[in-house]
């Protein structure tokens, strides 16, 4: 059953959720992990933002597969459809692995949490170990972005492909 929002699918309504988050979330991401003095700042920000990030990414996926599973009831799959679907599955994967990495990085090197949970701190002084999650951060964050654009694309050529045709 597919998910519909002010009549029309929640697919459509969710993804520009995820189009405006997930950039601001990756880039805000970045600047934490090259900017330490501004972690104390973007430390919460950055959480929440990717913890949205990931759950408006999952539910747009969840809607799409609704709405792909009503295309085809319909005769109307394609296969930019599908592949618009497989990228959209990569972006879901991206998402929560972005999520997970980044909220990583802020438990070990996060001002706010490592005063509050010690034994972090010890590993907020083990330099190879930030690095590391600096590292995985920005990487993390890049393909984030990267698959937010590659996904949408495939989407919009789905939608609009045939548009001069008619």
């Amino acid at each position: 059953m597919m998910l519909e929002i002010l009549g029309l699918p929640a697919h459509i309504m969710f993804l520009h959720a995820v189009v405006a988050f997930a950039p601001v979330a990756g880039l805000a991401s970045i600047v934490y992990a090259l900017r330490p003095p501004w972690q104390r700042v973007l430390e919460w920000p950055v959480v929440i933002l990717a913890v949205i990030t990931a759950v408006l990414t999952v539910l747009t996926a969840n809607a799409g597969e609704a709405l792909e599973e009503a295309l085809e009831e319909g005769g109307e799959a394609s296969e930019l459809i599908e592949a618009h679907a497989t990228q959209g599955d990569r972006l879901e994967t991206v998402a929560v692995i972005f999520a997970v990495v980044t909220i990583l990085t802020i438990a070990v090197t996060g001002p706010w949490v490592t005063k509050r949970v010690r034994w972090l701190a010890s590993a907020r002084n083990t330099p190879w170990m930030v690095w590391v999650l600096r590292v995985l951060t920005v990487l993390a964050a890049v393909i984030l972005i990267y698959q937010v654009v590659v996904t949408g694309h495939s989407g919009a050529e789905a939608v609009w492909s045939d548009w001069r045709t008619e």
